[in-house]
């Protein structure tokens, strides 16, 4: 009866097209590894569980959009496929498939999914292009580094002029792309800038193409000679100097002048400086000597004149009214040092002349007292003996 029933289903089934099927478990996906450098394997393996009576099934494979079917290896049970990293397949999803053989993929199982995460570098170098590298200070200036691809992990970008870093600048990174935008000036005249591409993990370091960068400029300021006065000896030489505290771009032409006479010889430049030599002659003294510095471009001129600086011969130079005011005043001072040492002398000989005088006359009066006293007679003899005595000394005197 059991006979029966299954040719009857079987007969069913054939009559009205329909196949009969066994199925298939899901398979199982397992990665050997991820997150692997470009260029190594990586192997994928779908495994399914299955009988002893079970029949032959079919396999596929697929990572991203690409078939890699013909890249397994299959058996009954499970199927490994073996590829290469490729920075194409960085974060594509692969997965596997499996069928009855005597069906078709109507009647697969798919498996689960894995990412596949693939470390790797750009292939060329940077490439540094400007968007003008003449100007004048004030203008700006754009460089523009752009790579192949960002790499993974993505690389990190840096700007150098003259091998020394960029800091504090407005730069742009986006993707593969780096973008710096430098304010021109002087400082930034001559320098050869460029941009670096690194990544640390993968030991990866490039740099791009290098660009110099020209900036038109004019000197700061008035040039400074160096002194107002030149003292110096006849027939010995003299050596003028004139600076810029910036050279300018283009470097300036230097000329000298002495008494607005242009000078021919005994000149030197270097950059922002310049000198003048020259033998100090009579002739020169007093002379009046400046530096003129001038540039002409299509950027802009500059001509401007220093102070004026003065040769002075030593022995040219006449007394100061100074040295004749001194030497009237010492005059002056041993003249009246004179006459207060005179004054002195007389006032000492008045002095002492006066005492003598004092002395003359206090000698007189004593002997007179003496005499009175030694008179007890008090007589009119004695009385005009001493009259008479008086009278006689204020007629001589």
């Amino acid at each position: 009866m059991m006979l029966h029933f299954f040719l009857f289903v079987l007969l069913s089934g054939i009559v009205s097209g329909t196949l009969i099927v066994n199925p298939v478990a899901a398979p199982w996906l397992q990665m050997s590894a991820n997150n692997v450098t470009e260029g190594l394997p990586i192997t994928l393996k779908c495994t399914i569980h299955s009988s002893p009576n079970s029949s032959p099934v079919t396999w596929s494979w697929k990572c991203g959009n690409d078939n890699l079917t013909r890249n397994a290896t299959s058996t009954l049970e499970e199927s490994v496929l073996k590829i290469s990293a490729d920075r194409k397949y960085n974060g594509e999803a692969c997965y596997c498939k499996v069928w009855p053989r005597s069906a078709n993929e109507t009647y697969s199982k798919m498996s689960n999914h894995m990412t596949i995460n693939v470390k790797y570098t750009p292939r060329d170098v940077p490439f540094l292009n400007a968007s003008n590298t003449v100007v004048s200070a004030g203008d700006e200036i754009t460089l523009m580094c752009t790579l192949d691809s960002l790499g993974n992990p993505p690389i990190r970008w840096s700007w150098k002029c003259d091998r020394a870093y960029i800091y504090n600048r407005r730069i742009y990174n986006l993707n593969a792309t780096s973008k710096l935008v430098l304010d021109a000036d002087r400082n930034l005249n001559g320098k050869v800038c460029y941009c670096v591409a690194k990544s640390y993990p993968l030991q990866y370091e490039a740099a791009s193409n290098t660009i110099s960068l020209t900036v038109y400029s004019s000197p700061d300021g008035l040039p400074e000679i160096d002194k107002s006065v030149y003292f110096v000896d006849e027939n010995t030489p003299v050596k003028l100097s004139c600076s810029l505290r910036s050279a300018g771009n283009p470097p300036v032409s230097w000329l000298w002048y002495c008494d607005n006479k242009l000078q021919t010889r005994g000149i030197k430049h270097s950059g922002s400086r310049s000198a003048l030599t020259i033998i100090a002659q009579r002739k020169d003294h007093n002379t009046a000597c400046y530096c003129r510095a001038r540039s002409e471009s299509q950027w802009g001129n500059y001509d401007k004149n220093s102070s004026k600086a003065i040769i002075t011969i030593k022995s040219q130079v006449k007394p100061t009214s100074s040295n004749s005011s001194a030497g009237i005043s010492a005059g002056v001072f041993g003249a009246v040092t004179g006459i207060f040492v005179l004054m002195l002398i007389l006032a000492g000989a008045i002095i002492f002349i006066h005492h003598r005088r004092i002395d003359d006359i206090g000698k007189q009066f004593p002997t007179g007292t003496r005499e009175n006293v030694n008179d007890t007679g008090g007589g009119q003899d004695n009385l005009n003996y001493r009259t008479l005595r008086e009278e006689g000394v204020h007629s001589k005197d």
